[in-house]
């Protein structure tokens, strides 16, 4: 925090700056998996809450992204340090 921001420009060529920074983050395959077992997760409590089979799918998917995570990271595909 801190920036001394008086004008439109500043702001947006700040924006610009940490956006660019972060594009690293945010277009991570590390990212988008931990987004998936996200859903994943609130998906299969929903459908356990409703009595669906299909919960244990939700469940096994979202159990299996660790395993799938492991490898990745042997394959050097991902390299985020998030558990």
């Amino acid at each position: 925090m801190g920036h001394d921001i008086k004008t439109l420009g500043e702001a947006i060529a700040l924006l610009r700056r940490v956006w660019g920074e972060a594009s690293g983050f945010f277009l991570s395959i590390e990212l988008w998996l931990m987004v998936l077992v996200a859903a994943s997760t609130v998906g299969g409590a929903w459908l356990a809450l409703m009595g669906d089979a299909w919960s244990l799918l939700a469940f096994a998917f979202a159990f299996g992204y660790i395993g799938t995570r492991t490898v990745l990271h042997l394959k050097r595909i991902l390299s985020w340090p998030f558990i």
